[in-house]
């Protein structure tokens, strides 16, 4: 769930498809019970793929796309203020990770934890079906109001503002209405559970508001849970193999040939298929561990060979007490990476 104070929802600012959901994703990562913000950690095959990049060149545009994000300002109007401030104060790339940590400036706080009341809560997959920005922004306002008043009068310039329009763009009413009102209502009609018609307010011939009478419609099950069943495994395997890659050689963890065979292997044959081999090579391999542990894994060496170690502790039990010991120490270690690397 994306869940924002109003404020947040009516809030002035421009950003473009790509930079809107990458917000919308981090938003979903904050939990209820969250007293401040981590940095939140998103694999960069996940980006590319809900972005529409190409996976050759992911880690360059998502550089380029995390940059421009960077720059944008978010204006926030409240009685008697207004805060003018960054979406994000910095993003991360770990090298030979895939991934990038993005962190949120400390002044959206009120805005995004701890929200008591006067918020809105939308379905991140139903937002990432959006081919538009101003899909977006729209779905945010009816969603505020839907269940409320189930419509919502909006001034022509208050609306500019909320989408981030400049003052030349679609300056007549006539193009706001054909770029911009008309495609968001096909496609929230097409694809959300909420959709609008509208009607006209005029001062003599000028249109100076939109009446958004607020509609709703269900959404077939099967499409929902298959959209979060696809977000589910794709969070599971990002954090599996972040937990693998701890497993291999400090020296070797951003090799190429080690993170595709990793990835490759995890995706086919499950974790623990490939966390026996990787320990199998961290004993057995001499000079190239790249290509000892592909093969490894390729051949599934570590089967006897994990066999035979258990076979050992269930005639040592001093062994096995000292196994398990390193065990915890290893998964402290890790909780505490984990906790520095993501959410």
């Amino acid at each position: 769930m994306v869940t924002q104070s109003n404020h947040l929802v009516e809030a002035r600012y421009n950003l473009p498809l790509a930079e809107q959901r990458i917000i919308l994703t981090m938003i979903a990562r904050i939990q209820p019970d969250d007293e401040d913000f981590k940095p939140y950690h998103i694999s960069i095959k996940e980006l590319a793929e809900f972005m529409g990049i190409d996976k050759n060149s992911a880690y360059r545009e998502c550089k380029k796309i995390t940059h421009s994000l960077l720059t944008r300002v978010i204006e926030i109007a409240e009685p008697g203020r207004v805060l003018q401030v960054g979406w994000v104060s910095s993003a991360e790339y770990i090298e030979g990770s895939g991934t990038v940590n993005l962190s949120f400036d400390p002044l959206l706080k009120p805005y995004l934890l701890s929200l008591k009341g006067n918020f809105t809560s939308l379905k991140l997959e139903m937002i990432l079906k959006f081919k538009s920005q101003y899909s977006v922004r729209l779905y945010s306002l009816l969603k505020q109001y839907h269940g409320f008043k189930n419509h919502r009068e909006v001034q022509i310039d208050t609306l500019r503002e909320m989408l981030g329009l400049t003052k030349d763009t679609h300056k007549a009413y006539s193009d706001l209405k054909a770029n911009i009102l008309r495609p968001v209502q096909k496609e929230l009609s097409e694809k959300a559970d909420v959709y609008f018609d509208m009607d006209e307010i005029r001062m003599g011939r000028r249109v100076v508001a939109v009446r958004f009478n607020i509609h709703s419609r269900d959404i077939p099950k099967t499409d929902i849970s298959q959209c979060m069943e696809i977000n589910a495994e794709v969070n599971q395997m990002t954090s599996d193999l972040d937990e693998l890659i701890l497993l291999v050689p400090e020296s070797h963890r951003t090799k190429k040939t080690v993170l595709a065979a990793l990835d490759s292997y995890l995706k086919k044959l499950g974790v623990d298929y490939v966390k026996r081999n990787i320990a199998y090579a961290n004993v057995k391999s001499d000079k190239s561990y790249a290509g000892f542990l592909t093969n490894a894994l390729r051949h599934d060496w570590g089967h006897d060979w994990l066999l035979e170690q258990n076979a050992k502790e269930l005639n040592n039990p001093m062994e096995v007490w000292q196994r398990r010991v390193f065990q915890v120490k290893k998964n402290m270690i890790y909780i505490c990476l984990k906790n520095t690397w993501s959410i």
